[in-house]
């Protein structure tokens, strides 16, 4: 199926007026650039985002910092399971930690500004009496600051780790410069000479520069979701670099096709545990997915499909607004625009059913039906609980390429012979493409393993294609009532 960009775009555009967005997005498929647009302004000139707009991003957050580690490790000078008393001895706890703890988050180390400054901050009679407004701006200042390792390591001096390093991701600021003084200690440079050296000048990034430039399109963070405020880089010593998109796609082509590491260290930094998190990336829908983040900012976001050879990104000046769709949808531009991205290569190829479960609850909430079959079926969240509900009721979650792509509920009495398909959902993007028949087969399949002799299924009379669907993998119409059909297949004729 050939793609058709321009919709795509048009598309694009639309998601981006929604929520009132500005910045760049950008599809690579195969080394070539098939689709790159810009939409928004400037919320401080209202001048229109251009395709050479020049963006302010963080230059020593933990996923920068990241990369310089698995660069690192590829030249033999780190390994994940060093611990960093190797590096750091000065730290008290530092030989129960290794650098894949603070890779993945799971360090343990107090977090020095949530549970330091900030703590002891509002405590401050001051800065209690400011508005909710101003408080933010001030908590904005004082977080984007060049903290020195010697400062952080001062404030958590003579404090227990938070957990057991390996056993939770709470997120700590202390891991991103705790890695940082470990990157220049083994590379006998510092971070940003590190960046510039073996990322920026490596991967031809020529319109990209350390520091903050006067031509950046300036920063603005949302407070409580509807007011924005500017960011005034001049009151900050924050590590900032200022780059444009294109060159963002070379650093995004440049983690994809393993130009800055190997593709070995890129299969364990992408090994996600039961939370979906990896080693500076995160698992959404199947996608590793890569943020180049900061405070409340996501200035520039990377998603990767190794199987189809394909990527894609969205860079931004200013965090991103959410809209709430009744009580359980909670959607964002990224969001938006990854579900409708996420279907142009994605037929059956690797499908499997894999039970529901806590890996995969939430892509399977997220699923959707189309608006027109509403009135003929649940939609996933009603066919979970009420899944949930029943214990001779089971779930199974359709995925292919480990993106989830439809929902099956069985029902199995075996006292009473009684087993059943009670409900068979397609996710309204790859409805037509042969999951619906793959997942019906492994229904069949697996309520005969489990006894079955015969099969009955209920389906709207209006339902065509879904008549169509149970017919193809062998049912047929029983009864005909006025709004239903009776569907039946013969297992066995014992």
């Amino acid at each position: 199926m050939k793609t058709d960009y321009s919709k795509l775009n048009e598309k694009i555009f639309e998601i981006a007026e929604k929520f009132g967005e500005n910045g760049a997005f950008l599809i690579n498929h195969k080394g070539e650039t098939v689709l790159s647009t810009v939409y928004g302004k400037n919320l401080s000139t209202e001048e229109p985002i251009e395709k050479e707009s020049r963006y302010l991003l963080p230059l020593e957050c933990s996923s920068m910092l990241a990369l310089c580690a698995f660069i690192l490790i590829g030249e033999g000078k780190l390994r994940l399971s060093d611990k960093i008393s190797k590096f750091v001895p000065e730290f008290e706890h530092a030989d129960k930690i290794t650098i894949r703890h603070l890779l993945s988050g799971k360090s343990g180390i107090r977090d020095f500004y949530f549970g330091e400054i900030r703590r002891t901050l509002d405590e401050d009679n001051e800065y209690s009496s400011l508005s909710d407004f101003e408080r933010r701006k001030r908590d904005m200042e004082l977080y984007l600051r060049d903290y020195s390792f010697e400062t952080v390591l001062n404030s958590i001096k003579g404090k227990e780790l938070e957990h057991e390093p390996g056993v939770s991701g709470d997120f700590s600021a202390s891991n991103t410069v705790f890695l940082k003084e470990i990157i220049e200690r083994v590379s006998g440079v510092s971070a940003k000479d590190f960046i510039k050296r073996n990322i920026f000048e490596k991967l031809g990034m020529e319109n990209t520069e350390n520091g903050i430039s006067e031509k950046a399109l300036p920063l603005h963070t949302l407070f409580r979701n509807e007011e924005y405020i500017v960011f005034h880089t001049e009151n900050t010593d924050y590590p900032f670099f200022t780059t444009t998109a294109s060159d963002l796609e070379k650093l995004m082509l440049g983690i994809f096709e393993h130009r800055i590491f190997s593709e070995k260290i890129w299969k364990a930094a992408t090994k996600f545990d039961s939370e979906n998190m990896g080693l500076c990336f995160e698992n959404l829908n199947g996608y590793p997915v890569f943020f180049l983040d900061f405070e409340s900012f996501s200035p520039a976001i990377f998603y990767f499909d190794k199987e189809n050879d394909f990527c894609w990104m969205l860079v931004s000046p200013c965090s991103s607004k959410y809209i709430m769709e009744g009580d359980n949808k909670y959607l964002t531009f990224s969001k938006e625009t990854r579900m409708e991205i996420e279907p142009i290569f994605v037929f059956p190829k690797n499908t499997k059913m894999v039970p529901y479960g806590k890996k995969n609850w939430r892509q399977a909430t997220a699923l959707e039906i189309r608006p027109d079959q509403r009135e003929f079926v649940s939609g996933a969240l009603e066919t979970i609980a009420y899944a949930c509900a029943h214990k001779n009721h089971k779930l199974f979650v359709e995925t292919e390429g480990g993106k989830a792509i439809g929902l099956l509920e069985l029902s199995i009495d075996r006292k009473k012979g009684d087993y059943n398909i009670e409900t068979v959902i397609i996710d309204r993007r790859y409805q037509g493409r042969g999951f619906g028949k793959f997942m019906l087969r492994f229904a069949v399949d697996y309520l005969k393993k489990a006894g079955a002799k015969k099969l009955s299924i209920g389906v709207n009379r209006f339902n065509i294609p879904a008549q169509k669907l149970y017919k193809s993998v062998g049912f047929k119409e029983d009864c005909v009532y006025e709004e239903g059909i009776f569907m039946t297949q013969i297992l066995s004729e014992d």
